[in-house]
């Protein structure tokens, strides 16, 4: 009895620290491909970090609670406008051409 109920709480214990690290995980990814995407720079990475993060807790909260959803999307315009002033404009027009090419992804997406 007592080797189920530690197996029991071991679970949930990896359960919990799994979910507390998949948190970072989102920024941390987020900003991996950007850091990819448009060879950021280390100080780059070291600005654009906090603000990955902040985007990554936004999108978690309108998730879990929908009725936060428009104020967290007018929050995420601000952080966006944050990152885009960090960048150069060569990395600006790489970002643009990268977001056009997903809209028209998405929307062949939707059509099939």
């Amino acid at each position: 009895m007592k080797k189920v109920i530690f197996a029991a709480l071991l679970a949930a214990g990896l359960n919990g620290f799994a979910q507390e690290a998949g948190k970072k995980g989102g920024a941390d990814k987020k900003l991996q491909e950007m850091t990819t995407e448009l060879s950021l720079t280390a100080d780059q990475q070291a600005a654009i970090r906090p603000i990955v993060e902040e985007q990554t807790s936004l999108k978690k909260d309108s998730k879990e609670n929908p009725d936060h959803a428009d104020a967290n999307k007018e929050k995420g315009k601000e952080l966006r406008k944050k990152i885009n002033a960090l960048l150069t404009p060569a990395q600006l027009e790489i970002q643009k051409a990268n977001m056009q090419k997903a809209k028209a992804e998405g929307k062949k997406e939707g059509k099939e």
